[in-house]
Formats: C-alpha cells, sequence, structure tokens
C-alpha cells in the first residue's frame, strides 16, 4: 500500500479490516489468505468500482501495467492505491490529484508488492527501477516522488517519507535489479 502523507497508518488498518471482512463476508474458506478476487472487491465495494483489464489502464495517457493483473478502480479506498494477491487497486479521486510522474511511481510501487512481496521499502525500489528502465520516471519526477511522500510519518509498514525518498535515490542510481 502506498502510504497517503498523514493517512499511511489509518489506510494500512482499514485495508486490513477490509480483507477480514471481505474473507469473513464472502466466505472464502480457503483462499482466505489470498484474498478476494477482483470481481469480489469490486462487487463488495459497491458502486463505481470498476476493473481494468491488464494492458488497458492508462495514466494521463501512459500505459501502466503490472504483468497479466487487473487493477480496480475505487474512488471509496482511503489511500492512492492497494494490492491484494493478483490485482492491484487505485483510488482514481486522488490519482487524479497528483502528478504523471507519481501516479505511475504508486503503479508500479503496487505492482512491486505483487512481484516482490510485502515489503515497502522493496516495492519502492522495484517502483524506482521500473520507471528508470521504461523511461516514465527521470530525476525531475523521482524529485516530484520525494516531494509527494516527505510529509509521510513512519507507520508500522513504512518508514517516515524521507528515510524512504533517500533509499529510492540510492535504488534508483543502483543498476542492479532489486
Amino acid at each position: 500500500m502506498t502510504a497517503r502523507p498523514g493517512r499511511g497508518k489509518r489506510a494500512g488498518l482499514t485495508l486490513g479490516i477490509c480483507v477480514s471482512i471481505l474473507t469473513t463476508s464472502l466466505g472464502l474458506d480457503g483462499r482466505a489468505t489470498a484474498g478476494p478476487t477482483p470481481e469480489e472487491y469490486a462487487t463488495h465495494v459497491g458502486a463505481g468500482a470498476q476493473i481494468v483489464n491488464s494492458g488497458d489502464l492508462r495514466l494521463d495517457g501512459k500505459k501502466a501495467q503490472c504483468g497479466q493483473r487487473p487493477t480496480v478502480l475505487d474512488g471509496q479506498l482511503d489511500d492512492y492505491g492497494a494490492a491484494y494477491p493478483g490485482f492491484l487497486i487505485l483510488n482514481p479521486k486522488l490519482m487524479n490529484k497528483v502528478s504523471t510522474s507519481v501516479k505511475m511511481w504508486i503503479f508500479a510501487h503496487e505492482c512491486g508488492h505483487q512481484f516482490r512481496g510485502p515489503d515497502e521499502e522493496t516495492a519502492d525500489c522495484f517502483a524506482v527501477q521500473r520507471g528508470r528502465r521504461q523511461g516514465w520516471l527521470n530525476t525531475d519526477g523521482l524529485d516530484e516522488v520525494c516531494r509527494f511522500i516527505a510529509p509521510a510519518k513512519g507507520d508500522n509498514m513504512h518508514f517516515s517519507g524521507s528515510y524512504r525518498c533517500e533509499q529510492m535515490r540510492k535504488c534508483y542510481d543502483d543498476r542492479e535489479i532489486k
């Protein structure tokens, strides 16, 4: 999950509660640890949730793809983005408030969770290295990302924004894939 400045802890708790509610109320039995499907998630959150197939998502005209995983657009999500096993979630209302570089970084960060697991620092590194390789993130864009996360205080899932920025700058310069 991408920490929304000043709201990371609430968002993490809310999403954790949402996973619990979804797995309990949907009776996901053996799949409870995996989380809901994109369709189950969209049905649960209701009106306005939209599933975008892999390869079809555009952020300010730029293609945003995470392997074969779809993205659920959920205007009720209390964070910019989140990830469940097998799909990503973006809040289009919040995403519309940030620059293209930040949008792409948020998407890539959540995608990083799909390929590298739950570690936030690893997802940050995945995102900036992907952005550099794909050409949508340059040093100016990384500065925008750093300004975006700078106000974020550390919580049980994320380091402070300034620490994350420092680590992302190292990853951006490191040509080794993390």
